[in-house]
């Protein structure tokens, strides 16, 4: 780092040298001015490389190191920290953005993150593209979910995250427990008789998980929202997910040697992860950019490298490793969507079945909208294809031919192409 100061000093003399000599025009003939310029065009190229090389460093971002009521505060809007506690004892944490401070109700939206994200997902593009924000400057009453297991949900009045137990939880008790507990919760705090429900990828299919096994919420749904949804996982082409599958057993085995079933449950390891490898310079985030777009899909210049920090901050947030096997376990099943397999002995306690249960989608009578993307990689078109067949209430379904499967959340151009859509649908506020 010295050397490299003193390099950039020495260039900069030698820039100030060359000025005066190219300025003062009358002491060298043209031949020695254009020499001049050349050797200072190479100067400047080295400097320039030197500077990429140890100086380029990302710009800090304060909000990557605040919680999601905190950003919103810090964005200049109200905040409010809600606890629900389910039938079978855990306790989930809401985060809300109210609407302006006067006593006329206003429509509820909630939004409902992806695996091992939380709620501050929806807060990672900055207000003019944070569907969060667009929602509360349109005066919706806003609500931002955490379901069990991620940072900001992961206790329980009994349990300890320390417990193996607290973390034998998969995609089937989210969706019987916290998305009915979450939804009652805020009809009730609210006085409000519906809400509208956004999810994005596993918050979707635990959505419909929630409506399949308890069919009166969907009288409570104005409307469901789909963006990227995950339900059918037979087709998904991610390399590395393809690679692990097979070995799904064995990393279970594993992780259960830990004696926790936890999976990123340790506190700060994702933002330990992604601020030594990810978050220090521009090469670093375009790297990681880069891997995000081998997970999610193609469509690398939609996510900016100044954004990486705020994605690392607000992903690698936690869940069990039930949850994660259970994606396995949908895709060696084929065009379904099914709940977790115990094993045959298991399944017959719980399914009276040899086998899992297999949801009926049908059953979701809630008006459901979907939106997908032509490149997910994760929710793959053909996989939506097969969800759009099943559901019993589709409204409409908009694919965007070059989304993958980040840019519902992360997008530079979201705003224009999904958000403004996804608002007009929305009962007016």
């Amino acid at each position: 780092m010295i050397l490299s100061r003193i390099f950039r000093f020495e260039c900069f003399c030698y820039w100030l040298t060359l000025t005066a000599v190219l300025l003062d025009g009358y002491s060298y003939n043209k031949v020695d001015r254009h020499a001049a310029r050349v050797l200072l065009k190479n100067w400047r190229r080295k400097a320039e490389e030197q500077r990429a090389k140890f100086f380029d460093r990302l710009p800090k971002n304060v909000e990557s190191s605040y919680t999601p009521p905190e950003v919103i505060k810090h964005r200049g809007y109200p905040a409010e920290v809600h606890n629900v506690t389910t039938d079978d004892g855990y306790i989930l944490e809401l985060h809300r953005i109210p609407p302006s401070s006067n006593n006329t109700p206003k429509k509820v939206v909630l939004l409902m993150h992806g695996v091992v994200e939380s709620s501050g997902t929806w807060l990672v593009n900055p207000s003019s593209r944070s569907l969060a924000i667009l929602l509360a400057d349109q005066s919706y009453d806003v609500w931002l979910g955490n379901y069990r297991g991620n940072r900001y949900s992961r206790r329980h009045i009994t349990l300890n995250p320390k417990q193996a137990q607290f973390w034998k939880f998969s995609w089937d008790e989210i969706g019987n427990y916290d998305i009915p507990s979450i939804i009652n919760y805020i009809l009730k705090e609210t006085g409000q008789s519906k809400l509208s429900y956004i999810g994005h990828s596993l918050g979707c299919g635990v959505f419909f998980i929630a409506m399949v096994k308890h069919p009166e919420l969907n009288s409570k749904i104005d409307i469901m929202i789909a963006l990227a949804p995950l339900s059918s996982f037979a087709h998904f082409t991610t390399p590395l997910f393809r690679i692990l599958t097979p070995f799904s057993k064995i990393i279970q085995f594993f992780l259960r040697m830990k004696r926790t079933l936890g999976w990123l449950d340790s506190a700060g390891i994702g933002d330990l992860f992604f601020d030594l490898i990810c978050e220090q310079t521009y090469s670093q985030a375009r790297l990681c950019r880069n891997v995000i777009n081998a997970v999610a899909g193609p469509n690398p210049e939609n996510l900016e490298p100044e954004l990486i920090p705020l994605v690392g901050s607000n992903y690698m947030h936690g869940t069990s490793v039930p949850v994660i096997a259970q994606f396995a376990q949908n895709y060696f099943a084929g065009e379904t969507f099914q709940a977790y397999d115990y094993g045959w002995k298991g399944n017959l306690m719980r399914y009276n079945s040899f086998t899992p249960m297999k949801y009926v989608l049908k059953k979701v009578t809630a008006p459901v909208y979907v939106f997908s993307g032509g490149n997910d990689r994760i929710v793959t078109p053909l996989d939506v294809d097969w969800l759009l067949k099943e559901l019993g209430n589709l409204k409409d379904s908009i694919r965007i031919s070059d989304y993958n499967h980040a840019d519902f959340l992360w997008g530079t151009d979201v705003k224009g192409r999904l958000y403004d859509q996804v608002i007009s649908l929305l009962p007016s506020p």
